[in-house]
Formats: C-alpha cells, sequence, structure tokens
C-alpha cells in the first residue's frame, strides 16, 4: 500500500518540490537562520539533516576542529560553530560555499568555507568530518548536482576512503548518514578496500525514504569480529 501511495503521490509531489526549489528560500532550524539557493541541497526537504542535527546536539563539541565535508547550505556548520566548534564548511558548488557563508555572517558565528572538492583545498586535520554524501550512482553534470550523483562506479566514495584517513586525528570521529535506498553493500565494500568500516550508531525509518543509517566511520582494526 505504501509503494502504491508513493507512486500516485510522487509525481505532483516532485513537481512541486522542484517548483519551490527553484527560487532562493529560508530554512529555520532552533534560533538558526539559514539561506538555502536555487541549485543548493536544502536541508528542509530531507529527512537526513535533521536526523544529523538531532544526534549532533547530544555531543560535546566545544573546541573540536569540525569539518562538515559537502556543507550545501551550512546548517551543520553554524550549528557546529554555536556549539562551540571550530567549524570548517567545504563544497564543490560555488553557490553553497556562497550560502555557507553567508548563513555564518547571518547566525554571528565563525565558520572557515573553502570550495573544494572533497578533501583537495584543505590543508589540515579534524577532530569531527560529517558526512551527508551523495549515493546515486551516476555522473553528475553540473555542481548542484555533485550533492545527488557519485559517480557510475561510485568514484566519489572510492576518494572519498581513500584520502578520509590523512585528514583525521588521531583520535578524530567521522561521521556518515546514508538510506537503503543507495547499494549500502558496494560502500561497505570500498570501505573495507581503503580499511574503513561502518559501526552503527542507530537507524531510522523515513516515510519516503525507507531506513537512514547513522554510521561512524573506523579503521577496521578498531571493529571486534562481531562487527567487520
Amino acid at each position: 500500500m505504501r509503494k502504491f501511495f508513493t507512486t500516485l503521490v510522487g509525481f505532483p509531489l516532485r513537481v512541486a518540490t522542484q517548483w519551490y526549489l527553484s527560487k532562493t528560500r529560508i530554512f529555520r532550524y532552533d534560533a538558526l537562520r539559514i539561506r538555502v539557493s536555487s541549485g543548493v541541497f536544502h536541508p528542509g526537504f530531507f529527512f537526513s539533516t535533521r536526523y544529523l542535527l538531532s544526534f549532533l546536539k547530544t555531543q560535546q563539541l566545544t573546541g573540536k576542529k569540525f569539518l562538515e565535508l559537502g556543507c550545501g547550505s551550512g546548517v551543520i556548520s553554524v550549528f557546529a560553530a554555536k556549539k562551540g566548534a571550530r567549524v570548517t564548511a567545504c563544497d564543490i558548488n560555488e553557490k553553497a560555499v556562497a550560502d555557507a557563508t553567508e548563513n555564518g555572517l547571518f547566525n554571528k558565528v565563525p565558520l572557515t568555507v573553502v570550495h573544494s572538492d572533497l578533501f583537495s583545498n584543505l590543508t589540515e586535520s579534524f577532530d569531527w568530518i560529517v558526512i551527508n554524501p551523495p549515493y546515486y550512482p551516476a555522473d553528475p553534470k553540473d555542481e548542484a548536482q555533485h550533492a545527488w550523483y557519485c559517480g557510475e562506479h561510485h568514484q566519489y566514495f572510492e576518494r572519498l576512503f581513500s584520502d578520509v584517513g590523512k585528514y583525521t586525528t588521531q583520535d578524530g570521529k567521522v561521521l556518515m548518514i546514508l538510506s537503503e535506498v543507495c547499494d549500502l553493500q558496494t560502500i561497505f565494500n570500498i570501505a573495507a578496500k581503503h580499511k574503513f568500516a561502518f559501526e552503527t550508531i542507530s537507524e531510522r525509518n523515513v516515510w519516503a525514504d525507507g531506513k537512514n543509517y547513522l554510521y561512524w566511520i573506523v579503521p577496521s582494526k578498531h571493529l571486534s569480529k562481531s562487527e567487520v
């Protein structure tokens, strides 16, 4: 029944969503006011951002060097900075870089915002790296599509896992959210090839997106045999 209903309402819902996202909008979370330009991932339409934010509410971030990798509008970065983290936000999309910069200024928090394709323009390591990755297997055709498409052969994850260890401090944490609609096993296999594994923190059911999973990304040697 759920599949039938989703199919029935899916087309008009997509049309309405595309119209809404074609203009600059304002997203509010707690006391934060976030500008989201057309072509930038909108955190209000997708459960993943709120899931990450609800988890970060429970974490001690004061003084931590924090990276939001693929920041979009920067709401997670602004939230982390409000909690006392020293935040770097980066994105390949120049519109996202502009939004994150403005949102840091408007919400009166210091952010270092970098135009970067993954880690390409970063030079330091971080205590926290938070990633809401693209996971649909197709090649992005423009900057905006990098928020959704990870490459036909999941090249995003190949590059991510080949480099993430170089940018994580010795006791650093890497946090990622994924959905069951993506090819989880392929992503797990790519991580394992680079000697990383996924440690489940929690999962939640989302009406339009199945289960969402929150993971720690950890070196494989840190897992028990039952977790590998």
